[in-house]
């Protein structure tokens, strides 16, 4: 991730100005606006295309140009009554756009446009219709920006714990260190949660080959286990030596519902998780755990590749 300028963070945050949307307002001037020194607010028209993946493209190529004209005023009225909306300090640089087309493409590109450090979007709601409607957007946005990316959900106004699943890799770090470039105070608690998934014997083996395989993979649990121990205590040291309050846990069980999990017992805001950038190869598809919490998590979610 290269270095953020110290003048702030290029910011852009993509709306369709719905009031699901405006979820974002309270953890955004909270977290990221006080370290913001470009904020770009983005609309894609048509409206009723903003929540849909791939909009129709025969729909998209029909229209007048007087309409498509009309959608693109109405969308740059939704960018900037947030960006009033928002009431950013004068020293922030603010501009507001309206672009035509697919959301995530258009989002994409402005991001790429602008250099972006970090990409914001309000996330809707979790019912199976709002999943496919504005789901599938803040995932394609997740799954090929190659930035930061804030999903943002209903929550409290202040942002009192920040669960972070550190498994010790260089993308964990990286979403480590992405924090401090966010507004976060001292007080704030970190939970550094390292996930192991443990090994289990094969089923339908025999008796002997079983008690075998147990004892092989209770060892290797074990090696997991230290491991998991010993990368969290390297962390929370640099943690603690910068002044952040910090409390590690290891979870055993699928990441992705695991962490969800963590965070509804212990009250979690937001859930930083670090990921690999996109390659053309996984063109389509989004690393499980990060795909289940943009998906299922009722926290907030920061990306970071």
């Amino acid at each position: 991730m290269a270095p953020v300028e110290e003048s702030g963070l290029k910011v852009l945050w993509a709306t369709d100005g719905s009031d699901e949307s405006r979820v974002a307002l309270p953890l955004f001037r909270r977290l990221v606006l006080p370290v913001t020194g470009k904020l770009t607010v983005l609309s894609v028209a048509p409206q009723s295309f903003i929540s849909g993946a791939r909009p129709d493209p025969a729909f998209l190529t029909r229209i007048t140009p007087a309409a498509r004209h009309r959608a693109l005023i109405e969308a740059e009225d939704v960018a900037q009554q947030a960006a009033t909306d928002l009431d950013p300090p004068p020293e922030v640089e603010v501009g507001a756009l309206s672009r035509w087309g697919n959301a995530i493409e258009e989002v994409l590109r402005v991001s790429r446009t602008m250099r972006t450090d970090l990409v914001v979007i309000g996330a809707k709601g979790h019912s199976n219709l709002e999943l496919i409607l504005l789901g599938s957007v803040s995932q394609g946005v997740v799954q090929h920006s190659p930035k930061p990316v804030l999903i943002v959900r209903p929550g409290p106004d202040d942002l009192d714990s920040v669960l972070i699943g550190y498994d010790g890799s260089p993308q964990a770090r990286k979403a480590v260190q992405f924090l401090d470039h966010l507004s976060l105070s001292e007080s704030i608690v970190l939970q550094l949660v390292y996930v192991v998934e443990p090994f289990a014997p094969p089923k339908g083996a025999s008796g002997r080959f079983r008690r075998q395989a147990t004892e092989d993979l209770k060892a290797l649990n074990e090696q997991q286990d230290r491991m998991a121990e010993k990368a969290l205590d390297a962390m929370a040291a640099q943690l603690r030596a910068r002044g952040r309050k910090v409390e590690t846990s290891i979870l055993n069980g699928p990441a992705g519902p695991t962490l969800d999990a963590a965070a509804v017992r212990s009250g979690a805001d937001l859930i930083v998780l670090g990921v690999r950038k996109p390659s053309p190869e996984s063109r389509y598809l989004l690393g499980g755990t990060a795909e289940k919490l943009v998906r299922n998590s009722r926290s907030s979610v920061l990306v970071v590749k």
